[in-house]
């Protein structure tokens, strides 16, 4: 479970992961994905080249994704090494996952209906595209 998510507000629309994360969460995440570890130093130097960001505000963001589990910090010397927790399909994974286990809590059969109606205006070939995975799922399942 991914602890800590809500989606924020947004002027724009945004989609994925980035409904779940905040604009500057996202780039730190980014950042994280793009190498097996780093510094906040590190990331700070990345998303400089982009905006104008104290380091204190990274580390910061950095340790509130820490918080929310989806970083890994290990103490190195003076500075913290940081690591995803999970890769950045593995996170989409788990937050389709809590989204769907909500609304079938929340909506139950309502939930079912109105999916299958969003699928039914899918085109053809994506329709079969979710076919297969879904069967690659269920066999990983058995």
């Amino acid at each position: 479970m991914v602890r800590g998510i809500h989606r924020k507000a947004s002027g724009r629309r945004r989609s994925g992961l980035y409904k779940f994360l905040g604009p500057l969460e996202s780039a730190v995440m980014d950042a994280v994905w793009s190498s097996a570890s780093v510094t906040v130093r590190q990331v700070h130097q990345r998303l400089l080249s982009r905006r104008r960001l104290a380091y204190t505000t990274v580390m910061t963001v950095m340790s509130r994704l820490a918080e929310k589990g989806l970083l890994h910090r290990e103490k190195r010397g003076k500075a913290y090494l940081y690591r995803a927790a999970k890769s950045r399909d593995e996170l989409r994974a788990d937050l389709a996952s809590e989204i769907s286990r909500a609304l079938l809590a929340d909506f139950g059969d309502v939930a079912v209906v109105q999916f299958v109606k969003e699928m039914e205006s899918l085109d053809p070939a994506a329709l079969a595209r979710l076919r297969r995975l879904a069967e690659v799922a269920a066999e990983k399942d058995e």
